[in-house]
Formats: structure tokens, sequence, C-alpha cells
């Protein structure tokens, strides 16, 4: 008998199962819900475009008003100022209104129709030279407009009916990890090859172009609002089965 206790002992630490890390788990989750994934590569290109357009609006608003601090200053104040408060009325009074009717499906495959014409439009050189700073604060007016308002109220109906896991750990690294890469990277890259304005207006074009590849992308693998509301209904009688104490 003392040798079988002698073999399970030294069986034991064998039994014991190693804990997956961080990168696997995820690598998992992302491939069990391609709604994650698509949505990690979208962040990625909309905050790459978001630091392109950025650094276009403040390089030109520098240009316009050479030496005058107050003026560029004044300009910026506004120009915030109108972003905030339209984003605000859209995001307080309109959206809650038509959020029901909103399909994000459809709101993926259109908001880059509110940004392309006018990346593509402050590329064109003939065009450009009237009134570029005009022009940039439009296309930054309307990206930021866009992603206070629209785009983070389809983030919040598109992570509703998923999984306990990728509510929570799939948001917190596209959140993190998506964000900052997406930021960080592209101003490394924009420090490292030091771009004009020319060629900043030509690769918002292209990144926009990648934005909205990647917005359709993820438009295909988002439910309506129907099905997201069929499966939260199912997922909350899955719960009450496995706790039928919280249920009374």
């Amino acid at each position: 008998s003392n040798n079988n206790n002698d073999d399970d002992d030294t069986k034991q630490p064998s039994q014991t199962t190693k804990k997956p890390s961080l990168l696997s788990k995820t690598i998992t989750l992302f491939q069990n819900v391609p709604t994650l994934a698509a949505l990690f590569g979208e962040v990625i290109a909309f905050q790459s475009l978001s630091t392109i357009l950025n650094v276009c609006f403040v390089r030109t608003l520098k240009q316009s008003f050479a030496d005058q601090d107050a003026a560029r200053a004044s300009y910026t104040g506004r120009f915030y100022a109108g972003v905030n408060g339209i984003a605000g009325l859209m995001q307080f009074a309109i959206m809650p209104l038509c959020r029901k009717y909103l399909e994000p499906q459809w709101m993926y495959r259109l908001m880059p129709f509110f940004l392309l014409p006018w990346l593509i439009y402050t590329s064109l050189p003939p065009l450009a030279e009237t009134n570029s700073l005009w022009m940039i604060s439009a296309a930054f007016f309307s990206l930021k407009t866009l992603d206070y308002s629209i785009r983070n109220v389809c983030h919040e109906m598109v992570y509703q009916p998923l999984d306990f896991d990728s509510r929570y750990l799939g948001k917190e690294i596209i959140g993190v990890f998506a964000n900052r890469f997406g930021k960080s990277g592209m101003s490394l890259l924009l420090g490292l090859f030091a771009a004009t304005s020319s060629s900043l207006s030509k690769l918002a074009v292209v990144v926009g172009g990648l934005w909205s590849g990647c917005s359709w992308w993820l438009s295909q693998t988002v439910l309506s609002n129907r099905d997201a509301a069929q499966q939260r209904e199912d997922q909350t009688k899955n719960n009450n089965k496995k706790n039928p104490s919280k249920q009374e």
C-alpha cells in the first residue's frame, strides 16, 4: 500500500495543468470570436488615420498662423469646442432616440463615406493649395465627430451580445493594445520618415481606404439588433439554468 501511495504522490505533479498565458488566451479568444479580430484591425486602422490627420492639422495650423500664437490658440479652441458640441449633441440627444433603429452593420459601412471624400479632396494638389487649413480641419472635424458619437456607440452595441470573456478580456485588450499600437506605431513611422504635408495627405487616403476595408470586414461579423437581442436572451436563460438560486 505504501508503494501505491508513493506512486500516487509522484503522479500528482504531472497531473497539474499549467495556466494558459495571456497571449495564448487572446489568440484562442480571437479565433473563436471573429468579431474581436475585426474590431482589433478596425481600431488600429482608425487610430493610425487619426494620428495622421492630427499631425496634418497641427502642421497646417502652424503654417497658417506663423508667429501668431494667440490666433492659433483661438482657432484650436473654437475647433475642439465645435467637435465637442456636435459630438455631445449627437451622443446625448440624437443617438439615444435613434439607437434602437440603428443597425451597427450599416453604420460601419456608411461611416467611411462621411470621411473619405474629405481625404481624397485634401490629397489633390490643385485644390489643396486654395485653402488647405479649411480642408484639413473639415477632415479632422469629421473624424473626431464620428469617433466621439457614432463609432463609440456602435462599438458598445457590438460588445453587448458577446460572451463574458469577449466583453471584458477582449474589450480590454482591444482598448489597450490596439489603441496604443495604432497611435504609437503611426507616430513612430511618421517620425522616422519625416513625411511632407503632401505625402501625409496621400498617406491619409491610403490608411483611410484600409480603415474602410476593416470597417466593411467588421460589418460582416456584427450581429443585427434582432439577432443580438435573441443572443442576449439565450445567454440569460443559460445563466439562470446554471444558477437557479439567482433566479429566485
